[in-house]
């Protein structure tokens, strides 16, 4: 028995992801600035858990000190107790927060070529090598702007790259 198909039939023009691919893009997109939000969060609470007298800021700074050198001349320091992380780290790591956020929410989702990229993390690169020289000292503002620049660089550079390979 024959039916009725055309000899042709052209490829639909998007085809339809499965529902673990379009599952798993969901997780990635919502996932990466959840974690860096609450890993950045977490990293500033110290001052404000010894405020309101938790114990846990201790627990706190020792774990984020596999992560950063907690160096206190270069972190900043709010009511007498420093951050769980550097001053470069803060920027970096509320670059990387604030700018997954913003790719996350955005509706155009482009990616930094090469040359942007290395624009935005330059000045981190020479701020560390110039604090590992000793041949100038940065403050602390320029660590965090340097570190914030480079968060912002490298989350605009690999985060659509990575929802792009997420929807194929």
């Amino acid at each position: 028995m024959k039916r009725n198909v055309p000899a042709f039939q052209p490829p639909s023009p998007i085809p339809e992801a499965p529902v673990a691919v379009k599952t798993g893009y969901r997780i990635l997109l919502w996932g990466v600035p959840l974690l860096a939000g609450v890993y950045f969060l977490v990293g500033i609470s110290p001052p404000l858990l010894i405020r309101y007298g938790q114990l846990q800021a201790e627990s706190v700074l020792s774990l984020y000190s596999h992560f950063c050198h907690q160096i206190v001349e270069r972190s900043f320091v709010i009511s007498g107790t420093p951050l769980a992380f550097c001053s470069r780290c803060t920027g970096f790591y509320g670059g990387l927060f604030g700018s997954s956020l913003t790719v996350t929410t955005s509706n155009r989702r482009r990616s930094l070529g090469l040359i942007s990229l290395t624009l935005l993390i330059t000045p981190a690169i020479i701020d560390f090598w110039f604090d590992l020289s000793s041949l100038a000292r940065g403050s602390n503002v320029l660590r965090c702007v340097s570190g914030l620049l480079a968060g912002i660089g490298i989350v605009r550079f690999a985060f659509p790259r990575l929802l792009w390979a997420a929807q194929r």
